[in-house]
């Protein structure tokens, strides 16, 4: 808006229209930006939400130091987390996690603060995320699928600080049924896997834990139409049964498809919420731009 004399939008790979400096506005864009009906996904949950499980109080990261986050996530509620790219979703979920410092703010769980200086320290309060980058921060791709999904509770397979392989085994080949991962046998290397059955790979190692709260930044990205569709069947289940669950996604269909409620993020504070009679791709990219709906 500051800079450009002219604009021009892309929507799924073409062109969609050009705006001159006169025609510009985020009005405007947002009209090109849309310009689809969206396929609806929503499954509604099996009862309303429960009290709230976590709470992120006035949270401040190492990207926005000047601006705060609050927000709460409810048991049996996937909260949608939308905004533009660097608008600071992904720094939030990682500060969570305790991979990155939460310079200010706490972190609350069923009502309660708890310090997450580590994602060891998370893990133990039953937080997990499930990354953007599952080869790069998700998975062990040389190693097998069995390997991947003990690793995070390694403990819970030692005999005398050797791995009881066979328990190992047997719990890979539940997980391997019930999410549907499509390998000859769990001992097939995680590397050689298709993208969606990577991510249910990811899914499989928290899943075994027992979660109070998953973080999932950007699901489905890089997965294809079936794995997408078991995915999202897959986080109603778990909210079914009680899980509170933070989605981020670019993806504007799966954000409004999938989630309950939405928070929007804008320049590292959240812009707004969002509830289901509220949803609209317009609604969205308003918060997302900074404007008020």
């Amino acid at each position: 808006m500051q800079c450009a004399d002219r604009a021009v939008v892309l929507r799924d790979g073409r062109m969609v229209g050009a705006l001159t400096r006169a025609e510009l506005s985020p009005a405007a864009m947002i009209r090109l930006m849309i310009g689809r009906d969206l396929k609806s996904l929503y499954v509604p949950p099996a009862a309303p939400p429960g009290e709230a499980v976590l709470d992120i109080v006035e949270a401040v990261t190492d990207t926005y130091p000047e601006r705060t986050v609050s927000l709460s996530v409810r048991r049996g509620e996937i909260l949608g987390l939308a905004g533009l790219v660097g608008s600071g979703r992904t720094e939030l979920a990682r500060a969570i996690f305790g991979v990155d410092p939460l310079r200010r703010g706490a972190i609350k769980l069923n009502g309660e603060a708890i310090r997450v200086t580590n994602p060891r320290a998370a893990i133990d309060h039953g937080i997990y995320l499930i990354p953007e980058d599952r080869k790069g921060c998700g998975l062990l791709l040389d190693v097998s699928i069995a390997e991947n999904i003990s690793l995070p509770d390694l403990a819970s397979y030692l005999r005398f600080l050797l791995v009881n392989t066979a328990q190992e085994t047997k719990n890979a080949r539940i997980q391997r049924e019930q999410l549907k991962i499509r390998a000859p046998d769990v001992a097939t290397a995680v590397g050689s896997l298709s993208g969606g059955n990577q991510q249910k790979v990811v899914l499989a190692k928290w899943l075994s834990m027992r979660p109070k709260v998953l973080i999932f930044d950007e699901p489905t990205r890089g997965v294809d139409v079936g794995a997408k569709q078991e995915i999202y069947e897959m986080l109603r289940r778990l909210t079914d049964a009680g899980v509170a669950i933070l989605m981020i996604s670019s993806d504007m269909e799966e954000v409004i498809g999938v989630s309950d409620r939405i928070a929007v993020m804008h320049e590292g504070a959240i812009s707004g919420f969002l509830d289901r009679s509220q949803f609209s791709e317009h609604n969205v990219l308003q918060l997302a731009v900074g404007h008020a709906v």
